[in-house]
């Protein structure tokens, strides 16, 4: 037999359970949050996603001292042609590749009161496919899902997404899945997996070494946060120890030679480097960099000035 206190306690913890399970007291669910307009137009054979929260960025000190300004008179000028501000009329981008093509889906007010868009802009058509309104030509276009809701990209994957609309409607659950990992204060993340599709990147010029160094990666992950300071994670799982250990001594080795080439009196630059560390966990490789708000801010002006010159 069980004493009053025994079962008082067991009340109480049976209670407790069953509060727990009736309020969804359970881990809340992580990563960052895509808006579900966009997630909808993921295509099903996607392997990268790249992700930008403009609104939560353009809140940070890096874009109100930098980006804004260095790109207010392009953004001032693109809006008197097109009727569209990026500055304060978009709030969300998402680029979405396959292996051979990307789109670049955004959220944001497009057009005044609902109504089409009507840019001025030389050479620009305007089309029309099963309904939907394109402005571009037969190579490339902007396809405007609605008055708050755009797709950038070749023209025919344009209306391949158009034609395969009723089949879409969640992103494919292997990049989910690492999505949900990601910090959800990041302003700017990527995920990919299977691969990155390193056919986009040209195979000469300076970006052809950027591809050499994605060739075996099997899945990355990116988060970059700006909110105060900085806070970037990158991780990358490469096919074998042996392409993580090359590709980590080639990082460490750019970051040794950048250092040793930054004067003594650049001690912001410096101090910036220190911050940066790459390490190797079996085939995984780490990149990490945490700067405080006020190297940033000096980073800003630092950038300004190379801008003015």
């Amino acid at each position: 037999m069980f004493t009053k206190s025994a079962r008082f306690r067991g009340l109480v913890v049976f209670g407790l359970v069953w509060l727990c399970v009736w309020a969804g007291c359970r881990r809340a669910p992580q990563g960052v949050r895509i808006d579900p307009a966009l997630a909808s137009m993921v295509p099903s054979d996607t392997v990268m996603l790249l992700g930008v929260n403009v609104e939560s960025l353009r809140n940070t000190a890096l874009y109100k001292n930098l980006l804004a300004s260095s790109a207010s008179l392009r953004i001032n000028e693109f809006a008197e042609r097109t009727g569209f501000n990026p500055s304060t009329d978009l709030w969300e981008l998402l680029v979405a590749a396959n292996r051979t093509d990307a789109v670049v889906m955004a959220r944001g007010k497009f057009s005044p009161q609902g109504l089409e868009p009507k840019p001025a802009v030389p050479g620009v058509q305007r089309m029309s496919y099963k309904g939907y309104t394109l402005l571009g030509d037969e190579k490339s276009a902007v396809l405007f899902v609605n008055a708050t809701t755009a797709i950038a990209g070749s023209t025919p994957v344009l209306h391949s997404i158009v034609d395969r609309r009723a089949t879409l409607g969640e992103i494919p659950a292997e990049l989910n899945k690492r999505i949900q990992l990601l910090p959800p204060s990041s302003q700017i993340w990527a995920v990919a997996v299977g691969g990155l599709p390193v056919e986009l990147i040209p195979k000469s010029g300076n970006l052809s070494n950027l591809g050499r160094a994605l060739a075996g990666m099997e899945v990355a992950t990116l988060s970059v946060d700006l909110q105060s300071g900085l806070t970037l994670a990158a991780e990358a799982d490469y096919r074998d120890e042996q392409t993580a250990r090359k590709t980590g001594d080639a990082l460490k080795a750019l970051l040794g030679i950048a250092r040793l080439t930054t004067s003594d009196r650049e001690r912001d630059l410096l101090q910036a480097m220190d911050s940066i560390s790459v390490t190797q966990v079996g085939p995984a490789l780490k990149f990490n960099a945490q700067m405080p708000q006020d190297l940033v801010d000096k980073l800003t002006v630092y950038a300004r000035k190379l801008q003015e010159r």
